[in-house]
């Protein structure tokens, strides 16, 4: 197979990063020549032109911004590689990789983390920032050992086993300014006639299953205006009075103005945290791991 190589890649990066030949040079130590080189037989190898060379302008083609993204996480994936084979060298021939959302990231899961590493200085914990839906897909590829996933949705893959190791209340999100925003605590009822901003079902399809069916128990259907794959753009949106919404109680504390949290009298108002894997032999790190998380 005419596979690209490495060296390619990074000098296709190289200049495509700073859309010119001459700094995409000097920062690989190359003549501009020797580079043309390379980019003309990547090139070749993939029979698409990836640049566009103009007399004092580079650009991407469409074929070349498609590339990109995909060159560049080859070479972290390589990169990553080369750390994970350092590390063993220097003691730690373990590793566990484990997916967790962002935006649900906690002193409990800190110090869970850390309470684990002290277990087992010999293994490596690889964290990644992802949302539910891709840590469900990476988990039946393969790609990750764990994941933190938050509300799990009503069907799961046969292959993945979950663990609930937390519950937390959810909130009702306002525009500080909005009428509601005085009161102590609402009724998810009294939300019905107003617009709501969520976080998509694409994202996190079990957070949206559980939000739905407490609105569907309170006799009304979501007006939803706007989603978002991320909880910064929803917050940023309700403090922009564009609706309102509901979320974990832990996200109180990321935006100081422009929202209110307000508690909720529904009583099944409660997110569930799930802990993903795949079932069979998980390995002995990723069994310790989840005792861990199950005696919390």
């Amino acid at each position: 197979m005419n596979r690209p190589s490495i060296h390619e890649l990074e000098c296709f990066v190289a200049v495509a990063d700073a859309l010119s030949f001459s700094k995409a040079a000097g920062k690989l130590n190359l003549s501009q020549p020797a580079l043309s080189r390379q980019i003309q037989g990547l090139e070749s190898k993939l029979t698409a032109r990836l640049l566009e060379r103009h007399t004092r302008a580079v650009s991407l083609t469409p074929a070349g911004r498609l590339y990109l993204d995909d060159a560049k996480q080859l070479l972290i994936q390589l990169d990553r590689a080369a750390e994970v084979i350092r590390r063993v060298g220097a003691g730690e021939p373990q590793r566990l990789r484990l997916a967790f959302v962002g935006a649900l990231l906690d002193d409990g899961l800190v110090r869970l983390l850390q309470m684990f590493r002290a277990a087992r200085p010999d293994c490596q914990v690889h964290m990644v920032d992802m949302a539910p839906a891709e840590q469900l897909a990476a988990l039946e590829a393969g790609e990750i050992d764990g994941a933190f996933i938050g509300e799990a949705p009503a069907k799961v893959s046969r292959q993945i086993k979950t663990l609930v190791w937390k519950r937390e209340p959810l909130q009702v999100v306002l525009p500080e300014q909005h009428v509601l925003a005085r009161d102590a605590s609402l009724k998810l009822a009294q939300l019905k006639a107003e617009s709501w901003v969520m976080v998509s079902a694409k994202a996190a399809p079990g957070f949206r299953e559980h939000v739905s069916g407490l609105c569907r128990q309170a006799k009304f259907q979501p007006k939803v205006v706007q989603e978002s794959d991320r909880v910064a753009a929803v917050l940023t949106m309700v403090a922009a009075g564009q609706g309102v919404s509901v979320l974990p109680e832990s996200l109180s504390r990321w935006l100081g103005v422009g929202v209110v949290f307000k508690k909720m009298h529904e009583s099944k108002a409660m997110l569930t945290h799930a802990f993903a894997f795949r079932r069979g032999d998980p390995g002995a790190e990723l069994q310790e791991f989840a005792r861990m998380l199950g005696a919390r």
